[in-house]
């Protein structure tokens, strides 16, 4: 979430509380926080719908669910049959009668030395089963999650860099590390207990229901009761889990961005406000919290009470059947046993049902971000650049009606070097997007070797091209991990010899550990033209046919320049480059300069013949945005 950094002002003090920031100044704050929560808010799906959508990610796994089914199935007997015995075990201990066991009558003494040795069986049996359940369903959802994860992650990686504009990064990094975890709990935990849980819970049913018709009908004459307040918690647990899991994300951002420009906060002594902004956002999502909490803790004690009132009719009317009838002493026992029996399975459903709506809400926002629509890479595969590059007529008009370029045309010849100049906004950035397929015109053409650029894939382009931005884009491994990037299988010899060619194999060997040596995080720990070096180092790996250069030494002092620029001049000879010029010296070395002015080609020749007209170039020279 973006803070108004542009109020300059507060405490500059080292100790920072949000006391320190005036009521006047929270409240835009929080404003803020609630206009884009709202606009940001999820859009829920049916629960039933997704939750079938994550059982279709279950399927190539079907042998592990049926694994985890069967041995479900013998958690379910082994509870009915535990209920079964306790009730003649009972009667047998109690009196001296003979008792009825599956049909056989069994003297009390023959019983007793038999039924232990039964229930120590059925509860190895019951163990057994569920360490295979719980282990077979733990591996299903793990192979789910680590699907699901790389389909989201591939979809990301599919996008066109206008998806992310749209999103914080700090967003889209909560779907990995807040919504996953959801899910995953929804579809390892959850799947498993609804078969296990479930099917104790209609086992024992089916127990109780033979063992007494009128005693089932009393006891479980309280289940419509809880329809009700079941339907309202879970369609309250489900808004609250959409607002706090919301809430949650724009947390995440709000950290994410303070603490990524936090040399800009403390410049403008932006602490108090910062910390006013994550106040604000982090009670609301505590709010969110409690009224979630509140409801998870009311539901299981109402089912409880609900359960309870039914056990007491059941016991009520059984000790008066038995003191008309006493042979009913030993069903009325195993009865209550597996009544009691499922209170365990039951509340281990409810729980588990309040975690599955999170879970849902969670795989509702990772599946709209699957669901993103990325564009196609089809089309024939380009070969190298050996001829011309044409612009013919581009155009470039934005959603929002802004048009970036209007009928841009010029030609690069083979091997040829072309300088783009123009002020900010004129459209250089935008004619390298479409080049790398950032971007799709909206008019005109490009020719690869006189094939449209639009029929070829885009991955089989770039990989014909090396892009240099004016920032060079490191990555927190190593030096290694970064040259590999352009080719992964590139060997030690081809990484020094590419070091070598851009000026910066010597540094690299001074490392501690050379190639082996941490970069940190957006290489923090190299200078800015080290950094600017391996970024040509890594161009080179590339062995690309065209070349894009952002002007890559704009931002270095004078020594820095030096060396990059000799690695630069290496990394040119030979290719057919495109260079968006902000030096002197890299524009007179140009074959052609194409000056844009409002997405537009206004003058195109040379250094020599621009100057001499006296046109756009000259102005742009005049005002310093071409710089000596």
């Amino acid at each position: 979430m973006n803070v108004a950094w542009n109020e300059v002002g507060g405490s500059r003090g080292s100790q920072v509380s949000s006391r320190d920031c005036p009521p006047a100044r929270r409240a835009p704050c929080t404003a803020r926080c609630e206009k884009v929560r709202a606009a940001v808010a999820p859009r829920p799906r049916p629960s039933p719908q997704v939750y079938r959508r994550l059982l279709r990610h279950v399927w190539p796994y079907r042998r592990l669910l049926l694994g985890g089914t069967l041995a479900a199935l013998a958690v379910a007997a082994a509870a009915s049959a535990y209920a079964y015995l306790v009730g003649p075990l009972l009667k047998a201990v109690l009196t001296d009668q003979p008792v009825s066991v599956a049909g056989m009558h069994m003297q009390g003494r023959a019983l007793l030395r038999v039924l232990p040795l039964l229930l120590v069986g059925v509860a190895a049996v019951k163990a057994l089963a569920q360490f295979l359940q719980g282990g077979l369903m733990q591996r299903l959802g793990q192979r789910v999650m680590a699907d699901l994860r790389e389909d989201l992650y591939q979809r990301l990686l599919a996008q066109p860099p206008a998806f992310f504009e749209q999103r914080h990064s700090g967003e889209l990094l909560h779907r990995f590390t807040g919504d996953v975890p959801l899910v995953e709990f929804a579809v390892t935990q959850a799947l498993g207990s609804y078969l296990k849980d479930g099917l104790q819970v209609l086992s024992l049913l089916v127990t109780c229901l033979v063992i007494d018709a009128k005693l089932f009908l009393l006891t479980f004459i309280v289940v419509p009761f809880t329809v009700l307040p079941i339907t309202r918690f879970a369609k309250s647990l489900k808004k609250v889990a959409h607002r706090s899991q919301s809430s949650l994300g724009h947390l995440t951002r709000l950290t994410a961005e303070q603490l990524q420009n936090l040399t800009v906060v403390q410049a403008y002594g932006g602490q108090a406000r910062a910390l006013a902004a994550y106040d604000a956002e982090s009670e609301h999502y505590l709010r969110a919290m409690r009224r979630s909490l509140f409801i998870r803790g009311i539901t299981s004690p109402t089912l409880e009470v609900l359960g309870v009132g039914g056990v007491a009719l059941a016991i009520s009317y059984g000790t008066r059947a038995v003191a008309h009838d006493p042979e009913l002493a030993g069903r009325l026992l195993s009865f209550l046993a597996a009544v009691l029996l499922l209170y365990g399975p039951v509340k281990a459903l409810s729980a588990t049902a309040n975690h599955v709506l999170s879970g849902l809400v969670a795989a509702e926002r990772l599946f709209s971000l699957v669901d993103a629509e990325s564009p196609p890479d089809v089309g024939a595969e380009a070969a190298p650049l050996t001829g011309a590059l044409e612009v013919q007529d581009l155009e470039v008009t934005y959603g929002d009606g802004r048009r970036a370029l209007a009928g841009v045309s010029f030609r690069v010849p083979a091997g040829a070097r072309v300088a783009l100049v123009g002020a900010s906004g004129a459209g250089k950035s935008t004619l390298f997007s479409v080049l790398l397929g950032f971007v799709h015109p909206s008019g005109g053409r490009v020719l690869w070797d006189g094939e449209p650029l639009s029929g070829l894939r885009v991955g089989s382009v770039r990989a014909q091209a090396a892009w240099v931005p004016q920032e060079p884009v490191l990555f927190s491994g190593t030096v290694r991990h970064n040259l590999l990037f352009a080719r992964p299988h590139a060997t030690d010899a081809e990484l020094w010899e590419a070091l070598r060619l851009a000026h910066a194999e010597d540094f690299v060997r001074e490392l501690p550990q050379g190639l082996e040596e941490p970069v940190g995080e957006r290489g923090a720990r190299l200078s800015g033209g080290q950094r600017q070096r391996l970024a040509l180092a890594r161009a080179f790996l590339c062995r690309p046919s065209l070349l894009l250069l952002d002007e890559p030494t704009s931002a270095l002092d004078a020594a820095s320049e030096a060396a990059v620029g000799a690695g630069l001049q290496a990394l040119m000879r030979g290719r057919t480059v495109l260079v968006i010029a902000h030096r002197l010296s890299t524009v007179r070395d140009a074959d052609l300069i194409v000056v844009l002015d409002g997405g537009r080609v206004v003058e195109a020749g040379t250094h020599a013949e621009l100057v001499a007209r006296r046109g756009r170039y000259a102005q742009l020279l005049g005002e310093g945005a071409v710089a000596a």
